[in-house]
């Protein structure tokens, strides 16, 4: 089984002030989000809404780490009137999880609760309703078929619950001995662990790390046990104890103390254990690493009844990019750890790019917009191409406000240069700049065209040349084909045209008589002369060694030269 999709009503930025009070049968969800049953990585700039998304899983199903997870007020969606600029905050929340994919033996486990899909699958819902009265926060999680539903309970409850791994995760904590040893549950939930029985009787079977743990005892209890004589050492320490044990009891009598390494009990051992990489200090990545691996552990046992699903806030936390492309190769690669489902956040270029397209959900504004094959308008060949050439220098364009696409260098530097001109730099805005390098931005300007009914509110701006190849003859260009050059300009413009996309915010702009450069220096005459200066210069600084650059004498004569 895995988690199919997910429903969210008035929960944090979630919400509509219509239904502000309540939430009916009939009141459409704030947002909805299919998951796809392998891996799923949600990606968006800051605030976008992707730690919401795992926190509402988190409130329904629970984690293995027995976190406490606790509804409070800001959890309720709070509308802002922008006129009067007065605040209500939503009085009822509601988190919906649906569940496909069942085997016989899963659905089993929720016989009460679990029902058919249109195609006679087994389809399971679960949902938390929430509350706020009188200061406090009510809830209850019910599943079932009908709108009524029953309390999720028990073993159901138990099976639901999922591997959580938090941003910027603590590792060397998460790894190390103690009451709430979270490697302890980790090992805890492996089958070598789990309490076995004596053939065809109830009696317990001692595990074989309690009879060495006895043994070690025994081991200690003797070096500290006080003998008749000569006590020294470890027996010396233990009568001091002792000695001063009797003086603070009654009548002077006390039991005399023992020293041990842990109770024998499985899981008392267990509480004392902790994984190391190797005798010396590990870095913070190595250790995100083991830790990963060590939760990755129980994911693999979980058999038969338990829901496979891993939520991964920030997967790069503690990462370089080349330790972030071996992670999700792990991840997604054909020799994947895991067959369980993953839903991941980042903010890394770096793993964007090399995630699969058809995995990844875009979260922007108050929605998210999937990837996936069938929700927009890239075509098979448009995945299979963007999955070799989408690197880290593109994979910017999925946390940027609007996105200006080019396709050469000399527009790559120009383009922000005159934005600092206008006093209109790109990073203040949020805009990425993304240089394709040939005529295939179309493929990337795809990416942000729909099919599903949702349209993605970021400007894409295609900057591209007229495409008519020309040539120089007698010191003037002309087109290469001998052809109207009006008629060849107005198919160029006509055909890049075509890809524009009326539903969403991608525009397509046209250098109107050959490329951005050649359009530069037939355009005022002031903006001509200093692009030709600048031209001038890097030719000059290419060819002389120690140049320091154009005297105003050298500019005089130059522009006097070429103009």
């Amino acid at each position: 089984m895995y988690l199919a999709e997910l429903k969210l009503w008035n929960f944090r930025k979630y919400g509509n002030k219509d239904h502000l009070n309540s939430i009916s049968t009939e009141t459409k969800p704030d947002l909805i989000i299919e998951f796809k049953p392998n891996l799923n990585v949600l990606i968006g700039e800051n605030d976008s809404g992707k730690t919401s998304i795992i926190d509402a899983i988190k409130y329904v199903l629970n984690t293995k780490s027995l976190e406490y997870f606790r509804l409070e007020d800001k959890d309720f969606y709070e509308f802002i009137d922008k006129k009067s600029n007065k605040r209500q905050r939503a009085i009822e929340l509601r988190i919906e999880c649906k569940f496909k994919g069942f085997t016989n033996r899963e659905g089993g486990s929720f016989l009460e609760w679990i029902g058919f899909d249109k195609d006679g699958n087994y389809e399971l819902r679960v949902w938390l309703t929430a509350y706020r009265k009188d200061n406090r926060i009510f809830s209850i999680i019910r599943a079932g078929q009908d709108e009524e539903g029953i309390q999720l309970e028990g073993e159901a409850r138990e099976n639901l619950k999922v591997t959580y791994l938090k941003p910027l995760r603590d590792a060397l904590s998460e790894l190390t001995p103690g009451y709430k040893s979270r490697l302890a549950d980790i090992l805890g939930g492996h089958d070598i662990f789990k309490t076995k029985y004596e053939n065809g009787t109830h009696e317990r079977k001692k595990h074989e790390l309690e009879i060495k743990a006895k043994d070690a005892n025994d081991l200690i209890r003797d070096y500290f046990k006080i003998k008749e004589q000569d006590e020294k050492d470890g027996a010396q320490i233990t009568k001091d104890i002792y000695d001063l044990l009797k003086a603070l009891s009654f009548q002077n009598f006390a039991n005399k103390p023992a020293f041990e390494l842990t109770d024998e009990e499985i899981a008392d051992i267990l509480k004392t254990l902790k994984l190391v990489s190797d005798s010396n200090k590990s870095g913070l990545g190595s250790l995100n690493k083991l830790y990963m691996a060590a939760e990755f552990l129980l994911l693999k046992q979980s058999k038969g009844r338990d829901l496979k699903l891993a939520l991964i806030e920030e997967l790069e936390a503690h990462l370089h990019p080349q330790a972030q492309l071996k992670v999700i190769d792990a991840l997604q690669g054909s020799n994947k750890i895991t067959d369980g489902q993953l839903i991941l956040t980042t903010h890394s270029t770096t793993l964007a790019s090399k995630v699969k397209l058809d995995n990844l959900i875009l979260c922007h504004r108050d929605d998210v917009y999937p990837m996936f094959k069938g929700k927009t308008k890239l075509g098979e060949g448009d995945y299979e191409f963007l999955e070799r050439f989408l690197d880290a220098t593109k994979a910017n364009l999925f946390f940027a406000r609007g996105v200006i696409m080019v396709e050469g260098d000399a527009e790559n530097i120009l383009v922000p240069t005159i934005a600092e001109i206008l006093d209109r730099p790109l990073q203040n805005y949020g805009v990425s700049l993304v240089n394709v390098s040939n005529a295939y931005f179309f493929r990337y300007a795809r990416i942000f065209q729909r099919k599903d009914d949702k349209s993605l509110n970021i400007p894409v701006a295609c900057i591209s040349d007229l495409d008519v190849e020309m040539k120089i003859y007698e010191e003037e260009l002309i087109p290469k084909a001998d052809e109207n050059i009006e008629e060849l300009k107005s198919a160029a413009k006509k055909k890049k045209k075509s890809y524009q996309d009326k539903s969403s915010k991608t525009k397509i702009f046209i250098s109107p008589l050959w490329t951005l450069e050649f359009d530069l220096l037939n355009s005022t005459n002031i903006t001509s002369k200093l692009l030709l200066q600048s031209i001038l210069e890097a030719k000059l600084i290419r060819n002389r060694k120690k140049y320091r650059g154009l005297t105003a004498e050298d500019i005089s004569a130059l522009l006097k030269k070429y103009s």
